[in-house]
């Protein structure tokens, strides 16, 4: 699978996918009627975090995005912070490839992937759990919200 940075011509396809995950959109307060303007905005609030929006190709037909960050602020490692698949790709092994793929991406710099899900979403916790992260801890954010933080080694041990 290729990756590439997302493009202004991907945010048909990013909100595509983001219109079909509305658990997604509640956690990141984006409403249901999303505008490209909205959509540019808040893609943009992450500028300062260090990492990238991402567009997964394979055979070349577009699958998912991911936002990567390769040195978070919070303790400068790389975190996987949004993953998301086309719909008509899901349960086909796409996630667990581009979770590989962002493994390969950051083994440079650290042993280490990490992620997190706001401790009340099930499916995230599963979907984080099959794809071979591992609940590492709680935390909260500067709001107080708890989050299960994950972990995934990136290289052969």
């Amino acid at each position: 699978m290729d990756s590439r940075l997302l493009v202004k011509d991907d945010l048909p396809f990013f909100k595509q996918m983001i219109l079909s995950s509305p658990s997604w959109l509640v956690e990141e307060g984006l409403p249901g009627e999303i505008r490209t303007a909205e959509l540019e905005s808040y893609m943009k609030k992450y500028d300062h975090t260090g990492g990238e929006w991402l567009i997964w190709i394979e055979n070349g037909q577009k699958i998912g995005a991911t936002y990567l960050v390769y040195a978070a602020p919070s303790n400068g490692k790389p975190w996987l912070g949004t993953i998301l698949v086309d719909p008509e790709k899901r349960n086909q092994g796409n996630a667990r490839q581009i979770v590989a793929d962002c493994c390969r991406k950051v083994e440079t710099i650290t042993p280490v992937l990490f992620s997190a899900v706001p401790v009340f979403n099930q499916d995230w916790i599963l979907f984080l759990n099959h794809t071979g992260f591992e609940q590492i801890g709680l935390e909260k954010d500067e709001n107080g919200k708890e989050y299960i933080k994950f972990a995934k080694a990136v290289t052969s041990a």
